[in-house]
């Protein structure tokens, strides 16, 4: 399993290195492409233009793959939730003098019954787990 890892990892540094060997190279020959027209300070303005340009592509296609799955868990999210049945939260929503009724009823019984209280936590606990 360990080997397994530490293949993997040198499997991605080899790829790593060999692409920022790809890009050094890239930005060089397009530095001794345009050296003669530009001059020298023309042609490292225009190599870091160029990186600066691809780097900020790179963002924008990044940020709009993010922005793209949120808006897609949103609408999961928004779907399950129409779908799912109303819940406790739903009933209190709907009626909030009631819910406050089985409230106080459930504290009276607690504070009257502590023993059996305990005991139904017990259980909903077992069942829970």
């Amino acid at each position: 399993m360990f080997d397994r890892a530490f293949s993997r990892v040198v499997a991605v540094a080899a790829a790593s290195a060999a692409a920022v060997m790809a890009v050094f190279a890239a930005g060089f020959s397009l530095y001794a492409l345009i050296l003669p027209q530009v001059g020298a300070a023309g042609a490292s303005a225009i190599v870091a233009l160029v990186a600066a340009l691809a780097v900020a592509l790179f963002a924008l296609v990044a940020a709009l793959r993010a922005r793209s799955r949120e808006r897609e868990a949103e609408i999961a999210r928004a779907e399950l939730e129409a779908n799912m049945p109303h819940s406790l939260g739903g009933f209190a929503a709907d009626r909030p003098l009631l819910t406050l009724a089985i409230s106080a009823a459930g504290g009276l019984l607690a504070a009257r019954y502590p023993r059996l209280t305990r005991d139904l936590m017990a259980m909903l606990n077992r069942a829970g787990h």
